[in-house]
């Protein structure tokens, strides 16, 4: 069955379903690639590099992050979503760098994280633990919202079970989706807003960076040529051969805990034989850049590209910290990205929560994601109101990049530009 007539049974199966046949639909559950029914998957609108069928088969073998699809069944009906389910191994570091913590919230935290250790616990995410940004499910149109939280309920009843983790997050929603899911939430939730995703729009129809700067502010395109200046001397390849990867993977793991190091806090992370993997899987849609001076690797970059959405994702980085400083090297980075991103006809390039306003710099606007997180706990769930309460986002005023007339046309495209 080919992806448009196997849409267009859904389509119709979907219409001929009354409320009960919906409150009746049945999770299966697939922890293995090879059980999972993807053309189905593949059916369902609203994919993403995290979502696809390459990645998630890529990433099966990971030892830090486990994985389950859940699939949802009418009875005798049409498949009508899925969701992706994550056992993670979490780590709370040090949140006050990076929230505006009250002096309870220190208190506590030096409480949970005497001497300065990092709290450890397993976290069972709906989402993507290993990124940013709306990876959590699939539906079939027209699915109502209260209905696609009941079903997402379910699915945190179900996989708690088969886990055996109580610390619960529905991760991320933007501000549109939020709107329409927020309302059906049991009360044994709390929703929390952390840093923005910064994402950076791109005309599909440039051809070079050249027109990318053009678009931007004089004080913008002099930050892109110093960030090209310091850098230039650098040698910048791309690895594409598996077994080189493999070669490389230990050492660009110890320049990615680096900096990954350094988050507050840590879901996961990345291993030596991911950088292979996914090469294998995503071929051209995965890309890793290595960076040497003079024959020293001192950092790497690497990102997936995904056709449907337009998206480049920009998934991990490392680097020498002393090099970065003298070299502009995260920047050179981001430019990087960018780049790829034109060449490819992308419309945006997604790049992550951190260094807020170093992205801005360069064209990246802030976008809000909430998260919905349930602690089953006798007692937890008061406190955790009162952390989220009491530590809200670092405040960062997004530096103006773009001319006016791109502003303006962003603006229509829906980012918030003040």
């Amino acid at each position: 069955m080919s992806g448009q007539s196997s849409t267009r049974h859904h389509a119709e199966g979907l219409s001929s379903l009354g409320p009960t046949a919906l409150k009746q639909a049945q999770w299966h559950w697939f922890d293995k690639p090879s059980d999972v029914p993807w053309q189905a998957w593949a059916a369902f609108p609203g994919s993403s590099a995290y979502l696809d069928r390459r990645y998630l088969t890529a990433m099966s073998g990971h030892g830090k992050v486990q994985c389950r699809l859940g699939m949802i069944k009418a009875d005798n009906g049409p498949w009508l979503g899925g969701i992706l389910m994550q056992a993670v191994q979490s780590e709370s570091r040090s949140p006050a760098d990076h929230m505006d913590v009250s002096i309870g919230v220190r208190i506590a935290t030096a409480i949970m994280q005497p001497g300065g250790r990092p709290f450890r616990f397993r976290t069972l995410v709906a989402g993507q633990g290993l990124g940013s940004g709306q990876h959590t499910f699939l539906w079939q149109k027209d699915i109502p919202s209260s209905q696609q939280v009941h079903w997402m309920e379910q699915a945190f009843d179900q996989c708690a079970k088969h886990w055996g983790i109580r610390v619960w997050m529905a991760k991320d929603f933007g501000p549109e989706r939020d709107a329409e899911l927020a309302p059906h939430w049991s009360r044994r939730w709390a929703r929390a807003t952390f840093d923005p995703v910064m994402e950076v729009p791109l005309d599909p129809n440039w051809t070079s960076t050249d027109q990318w700067q053009a678009a931007l502010r004089t004080k913008a395109r002099t930050k892109v040529r110093s960030i090209l200046a310091r850098s230039a001397d650098l040698d910048v390849t791309r690895i594409v051969d598996k077994a080189e990867l493999d070669r490389l993977g230990p050492d660009l793991i110890a320049l990615y805990d680096q900096v990954y190091g350094r988050a507050s806090i840590v879901m996961g992370g990345l291993e030596a034989r991911d950088f292979g993997r996914l090469s294998t899987e995503l071929g051209n849609d995965f890309t890793v850049l290595t960076f040497r001076e003079k024959g020293r690797l001192v950092g790497f970059q690497c990102g997936m590209h995904h056709e449907e959405s337009g998206t480049i994702e920009a998934y991990y980085v490392g680097f020498e910290s002393d090099i970065n400083k003298e070299r502009a090297l995260y920047q050179r980075m981001l430019f990087e990205f960018i780049s790829w991103g034109i060449s490819l006809g992308a419309r945006r390039v997604v790049m992550g929560r951190t260094a807020l306003e170093i992205k801005s710099t360069l064209g990246a606007f802030p976008v809000e994601l909430s998260t919905f997180v349930h602690i089953k706990l006798p007692l937890a769930m008061p406190f955790l109101r009162w952390m989220i309460r009491k530590s809200p986002p670092h405040p960062f005023k997004p530096r103006r990049a773009w001319l006016a007339d791109w502003s303006d046309r962003w603006q229509e495209e829906g980012y918030r530009i003040k």
